[in-house]
């Protein structure tokens, strides 16, 4: 596969310092917009295009994540401090709710039941398909490389007998979510170029809805192997979780992180303030999906344009194999 460009990675930093242009755009959206018309009581009344943008500022901001755990209290604790900062920096109503899997958090957003998502590449992609009245406004910077991007790997028992990647025919697989690009994408995408037949070639597939929960299935004897984000195994590794049977075969390469979706519903001055909200944040708040990061970067549409091509790999591959 064609690696995502080190351009591309670099250009997602440099947009920082766009940062103060951002408020600027909005404000000229709303000078022009906000043209007035006098009755004939001389009183002023604000035309179509100002009660337009006040019906796009929502009384409370609805906002999902994926859930990463059953009763997951650092997540719970990121989800406390994220929603009092907005709060506070929005000087607005901010409601935040952790979802249990993937599909539902894309249809949440899609259906316009909330207007913020922190959603998957893959899980953008296909939010984007359905509804293309939602932006990618900013995405975390991964701690351990310094970029917005992660990787995803496959992790092996050893005592399973599996050396090598070509041991994993008849074996039990474990992934996160059809909807997950590090838990499902990509590692399906190397086996099925390996040679691999994904609906015959293994005992079982499975799939445990976040990434957490699929390592915990290895580590439980439920599977063999697992396609997981790198780096939620490293965080276990680290941790004294994970002993040496448990070995990492394959990693990918990098994949743009996951992005703040917003609704384009929303008026072009409060998509700006929640741009630069997620930019200036401190460092360490934001760790929603419980990987530790270096603040948020501002993204477009196009960074993700790796993983469309990934993605029409896969839906590819798997047709040829049916």
């Amino acid at each position: 596969m064609q690696a995502y460009s080190q351009q591309q990675l670099n250009s997602l930093i440099k947009r920082q310092i766009a940062l103060i242009a951002l408020v600027v755009p909005a404000l000229i959206v709303i000078s022009t917009g906000c043209t007035t018309q006098t009755s004939s009581n001389n009183n002023l009344q604000p035309t179509p295009s100002i009660q337009a943008s006040v019906e796009k500022v929502p009384a409370t901001l609805a906002i999902a994540i994926i859930a990463q755990a059953s009763n997951d209290t650092d997540q719970q604790e990121q989800i406390r401090t994220l929603t009092e900062y907005l709060n506070k920096t929005l000087k607005q109503p901010v409601s935040i709710q952790a979802v249990k899997d993937y599909k539902r958090t894309v249809d949440l957003l899609v259906e316009e039941k909330v207007q913020i998502a922190l959603l998957g590449p893959l899980s953008y992609i296909e939010a984007k398909r359905r509804n293309p009245q939602i932006e990618a406004i900013a995405a975390p910077i991964t701690k351990s490389t310094g970029r917005p991007w992660y990787k995803s790997a496959i992790i092996t028992n050893s005592a399973s007998g599996i050396k090598t990647l070509n041991d994993l025919k008849g074996k039990r697989l474990g992934f996160t979510s059809k909807l997950s690009t590090s838990g499902y994408m990509f590692p399906v995408v190397h086996l099925l170029d390996i040679g691999f037949k994904f609906n015959s070639d293994f005992a079982s597939v499975q799939f445990f809805k976040n990434h957490k929960n699929s390592l915990a299935a290895l580590l439980d004897g439920q599977v063999d192997a697992v396609g997981i984000e790198f780096d939620i195994y490293k965080q276990a590794k680290k941790a004294g979780k994970i002993n040496d049977y448990y070995r990492v075969m394959w990693e990918s390469e990098p994949i743009p992180q996951s992005p703040i979706v917003v609704s384009q519903k929303l008026s072009p001055q409060l998509i700006a303030e929640l741009k630069e909200a997620f930019i200036s944040a401190p460092i360490g708040m934001l760790n929603l999906d419980g990987i530790p990061s270096n603040g948020y970067t501002l993204v477009q549409d196009s960074d993700y344009d790796r993983v469309r091509q990934v993605k029409k790999q896969l839906d590819e591959k798997l047709a040829k194999t049916k």
